[in-house]
């Protein structure tokens, strides 16, 4: 008989009841750690609780031999329908930010898979650069998601990585704060692929 056993450690810190600034899966402390920044915290039923998003990340990082994982994202507020028309401000909290930096620093790999959120709403702009900023220390572990068509930038959900192995690609957060600025300040309603511009404009 052969038997194997394993765990997985979770570790969910809040700022409040209706703000998550971090979700921790840890499998392996020996193996590399990664960070995934996406767009906004869901709804989390439980400590035990995995959703979709969270069962790939984990499912697909184990197999890339890495140990743990770490979520943060750009707006804390936990909700299932993200509504930016509005105000944005209570969306996240300084405290999200200490968070994220504080992940970046002790991981080794950092994955932007935010999406386009800054191409469809103008206002998250300045949001989002201030946060590349915070981010200028750890520029050389900042990736995306990448799959084997060579689309970049993808979020852990999409259709085209299902089942199937990340391609982990370097990403230039100075250069994309670059095009994000210019596409703001465009009259003709800008640019929608930031992230394929921005890999035109650094090779």
């Amino acid at each position: 008989m052969n038997v194997k056993e394993g765990s997985i450690f979770t570790r969910i810190v809040y700022h409040c009841e209706n703000h998550r600034l971090l979700l921790e899966k840890i499998w392996d402390e020996k193996l590399p750690k990664v960070t995934i920044c996406m767009s906004n915290a869901g709804v989390t039923p439980s400590i035990h609780h995995m959703d979709y998003t969270t069962l790939f990340c984990v499912n697909t990082l184990s197999s890339l031999q890495y140990g743990s994982c770490s979520i943060v994202n750009l707006f804390s507020k936990c909700t299932t329908k993200l509504d930016l028309k509005g105000d944005i401000s209570d969306l996240s909290c300084e405290e999200n930010e200490e968070q994220i930096v504080k992940v970046a620093e002790s991981c080794d790999i950092f994955i932007w898979a935010v999406g386009c959120i800054a191409t469809t709403y103008r206002k998250v702009v300045p949001y989002q650069n201030s946060l590349f900023k915070l981010l200028a220390p750890f520029k050389d572990k900042v990736h995306v998601i990448a799959d084997s068509a060579g689309r970049e930038g993808l979020h852990p959900l999409s259709p085209s990585l299902r089942n199937k192995p990340w391609t982990l690609l370097p990403f230039d957060i100075s250069v994309c704060a670059e095009l994000l600025t210019d596409n703001a300040n465009a009259d003709d309603g800008g640019n929608n692929d930031i992230l394929g511009a921005k890999s035109k404009k650094s090779k």
